[in-house]
């Protein structure tokens, strides 16, 4: 089940590679938690990552649909809000599958045309295993792709 979960997962962030013509995509790397350190891409408006930890499996996934350039300072700087998601398969048997709605907030700054870096605050209410306030902090860097 756990290389189904990761296969499908590779599979999705791959595929997004292949639409290119007429969206941003963008590959990377995340870290902080959920999980410890992972890959992140961004298809335009939509992030996605697969982070892993000791104990967990994560995927989280997320709608930007607010995604504005700051008012202030250098107007390579922007921020982001918008509704997610964060699955947790559990890498050992002592743990349960964690399932959560999430909201990131976050900033992003374009180090150039091709680089960006990120940082984001997520929080949201935990779902499966027991209900409960959730959050989740990361920050990371992507490799924007294609000819823009």
């Amino acid at each position: 089940m756990k290389r189904v979960v990761v296969l499908l997962t590779l599979l999705l962030m791959g595929s997004s590679v292949v639409r290119t013509s007429r969206a941003e995509t963008a590959l990377g790397a995340v870290f902080g938690y959920p999980g410890n350190a992972g890959l992140s891409a961004r298809l335009t408006d939509k992030a996605a990552a697969l982070a892993w930890s000791s104990d967990f499996l994560h995927g989280t996934a997320d709608l930007w649909m607010i995604k504005k350039k700051l008012d202030v300072g250098d107007e390579r700087l922007s921020w982001y809000f918008g509704p997610g998601g964060d699955i947790g398969i559990p890498l050992d048997d002592q743990e349960d599958f964690f399932l959560a709605v999430r909201a990131p907030l976050g900033v992003q700054f374009m180090v150039s045309p091709k680089v960006e870096t990120f940082g984001e605050f997520a929080p949201g209410v935990q779902l499966a295993d027991q209900t409960d306030f959730y959050w989740a902090a990361s920050v990371g860097i992507r490799f924007v792709l294609g000819g823009k």
